[in-house]
């Protein structure tokens, strides 16, 4: 088996539960893929610019951020899908009617968040969106809308999921990589689109990719390879869609399978 390209999730995968990777450990990994022609993908629900500061030091990286809806690298932004206006409205209107939900909207030059929200909202969303930007309306805002993101009560996160499908309907997709965290993206647009796009861009078939995930919302991206990997902390759905399993996000699970698999 050949593998050209890496792509793996974020949290819960490449980083550990306090939100670290061992840097050194995987520096042997990143110039041994740099070295072979081998290119590295960064594939998260996260914004674009937090991806970046967490991989300043290995500028060959590329990223598949915002659940695919922008795919790029560490000087230009590829390409970008973002949400027609219809579509826009009638989220804000459908968030703005439901209770013990706090959303961020994500675009591409900032994120956007009310001013009401609760503190400790804000100071996890400063730390996922490094680029935010406070505002009294939603609606008034002026950019290309790649997502909302969207946090409830961890223990009805199916609930809302099920009730955010139904009041927005099939132009969109819910999705969540748990622990109430739910991500509304285009209904077309996933983790992988953007590595499709990137097979296209690079020449570089589906099955020469690997790819590492523990949550729904990296589903598609470990069907799309052909080399899935689950981390032996990802859900049950994780487990029955990926052929292959590592060891948890905190035994840095990722870089211990591509020591193994690159024998390093």
């Amino acid at each position: 088996m050949t593998i050209k390209l890496v792509a793996t999730d974020m949290d819960g995968t490449f980083l550990t539960d306090d939100k670290h990777f061992d840097t050194d450990r995987f520096r042997r990994v990143y110039d041994y893929m740099t070295q072979n022609g081998i290119t590295f993908v960064s594939a998260s629900g996260n914004q674009y610019y937090q991806l970046k500061d967490f991989f300043k030091d290995f500028p060959k990286t590329l990223f598949v951020a915002e659940n695919g809806a922008l795919v790029g690298s560490h000087d230009e932004i590829y390409k970008t899908d973002i949400f027609p206006a219809d579509v826009i409205a009638k989220t804000i209107k459908v968030l703005d009617n439901l209770d013990d939900v706090q959303s961020i909207m994500c675009g591409e030059k900032s994120a956007y968040i009310r001013k009401d929200v609760t503190p400790d909202f804000y100071k996890m969303s400063k730390f996922y969106f490094p680029e935010i930007t406070s505002v009294d309306k939603l609606e008034d805002v002026n950019d290309g809308i790649l997502k909302f993101s969207i946090s409830c009560p961890k223990d009805e996160t199916e609930e809302y999921m099920e009730r955010l499908s139904e009041m927005i309907g099939p132009d969109v997709s819910i999705v969540t990589s748990g622990h109430g965290d739910i991500d509304v993206i285009r209904a077309d647009v996933n983790k992988a689109t953007g590595l499709d796009y990137l097979s296209e861009k690079l020449n570089i078939k589906p099955d020469e990719m690997c790819a590492f995930g523990d949550g729904g919302n990296d589903l598609e991206m470990l069907r799309y390879v052909g080399h899935g990997v689950a981390m032996k902390n990802a859900s049950p759905i994780v487990h029955e869609t990926a052929p292959f399993e590592t060891v948890d996000n905190n035994q840095q699970g990722v870089i211990q399978h591509l020591e193994e698999l690159f024998e390093i």
